[in-house]
């Protein structure tokens, strides 16, 4: 079969946008296949049957997608260890609604956005608002498309802001939680963590703030206390400029009332369908197996009581670390819980 012309790509949503050439700004699309994504299927990049069709889009072809009325797009924004996988995992019905787990292209995104503005290259929000209307493609007839970036893609909540009309939920834990869920499951999460803060700290209003010296100096736990502080900056500034098109979850109301809180975001977000074809209201074991590692148990209470599993030198720790760090960030004392909680009274489904 030969290829697509390139107008299909933007057209046909089987043609995902799954990375962004950082330096060409040409976006990389991958056949997902007919209907429903299958992205198991999609992420393995090879099938038995041969590896699957790439397709690139010139930056210049993508100029075209800018202007006119604004994708409906909604986004999942998060601190990363809180839920996030299981709550857009439970937005996902086949025919109705899709949830794009952390695309690359917007990691890439990021990245590029960040060193464009930091260089003062231009603007390159078209850039952006052609990625949105990409991943907002509907796969069915009424459709809807939520986002739910890595937690490095949050840089740009204000392109998503200005360049799509949908709802933003901004879902965190608390700082002492952070640290907690750091030290499990090994060192990928301590890399992981340390590799955010860099993401975060190419920014140029934190640029300075830390040299790579300082940065030798510190600990695992006290470089995840810094990148949980700077994402609850950022989410609180974000949720300023969006008003009433934001919402803040801690991922403690979602675990103590899961039903009630898919119910409610399922009306937030005006998805089609009822809440109650969401796979956790349909599945009454959906909350016991990991919405991220295929075969392994969920066991809630043991994730919400997690400091009862830590040796109480470390638990104590964790806690002056995660007190420490608000004295780097004053204004984040009395943050929590954040403006506009989606099971609080100021929001009406």
């Amino acid at each position: 079969m030969s290829s697509p012309p390139l107008p299909e790509l933007v057209r046909d949503p089987r043609w995902f946008p799954f990375d962004l050439d950082r330096q060409t700004g040409a976006i990389r699309f991958a056949d997902v296949g007919e209907g429903w994504p299958d992205w198991n299927r999609f992420f393995s990049h090879t099938e038995k049957d041969g590896p699957i069709r790439q397709q690139s889009l010139p930056a210049p072809e993508l100029l075209k997608l800018a202007g006119g009325e604004p994708p409906r797009l909604n986004f999942i924004w998060h601190t990363a260890y809180c839920c996030s996988t299981a709550i857009a995992k439970a937005l996902e019905v086949p025919g109705r609604s899709t949830a794009h787990l952390e695309p690359q292209v917007l990691i890439s995104l990021a990245h590029t956005r960040r060193q464009s503005d930091r260089e003062a290259r231009g603007d390159l929000a078209w850039l952006s608002e052609a990625v949105f209307r990409l991943l907002a493609r509907p796969y069915a007839s009424g459709a809807s498309a939520t986002v739910k970036p890595a937690p490095t893609s949050s840089y740009l909540t204000g392109d998503a802001a200005l360049k799509t009309k949908g709802r933003m939920l901004f879902l965190y834990s608390d700082c002492k939680s952070f640290l907690l869920s750091t030290l499990r499951y090994g060192e990928h999460r301590r890399r992981f963590v340390r590799s955010l803060f860099r993401d975060i700290r190419a920014e140029t209003r934190w640029s300075r703030r830390w040299t790579p010296e300082a940065m030798a100096e510190i600990t695992d736990l006290e470089v995840a206390s810094l990148v949980w502080q700077l994402q609850i900056v950022r989410f609180r500034e974000s949720m300023l400029r969006l008003g009433d098109r934001a919402a803040s979850l801690d991922c403690e109301t979602f675990l103590a009332e899961p039903r009630t809180t898919i119910e409610t975001l399922w009306h937030y977000f005006e998805l089609p369908g009822r809440p109650d074809e969401s796979p956790l209201i349909a599945d009454a074991g959906y909350l016991n197996r990991h919405a991220k590692f295929a075969g392994q148990e969920f066991a809630r209470d043991r994730h919400r009581e997690a400091a009862r599993h830590v040796a109480p030198e470390v638990l104590a720790e964790v806690e002056r670390i995660a007190e420490a760090s608000y004295d780097l960030f004053p204004e984040n004392r009395g943050a929590l819980p954040l403006a506009r909680p989606l099971l609080g009274a100021s929001l009406t489904p």
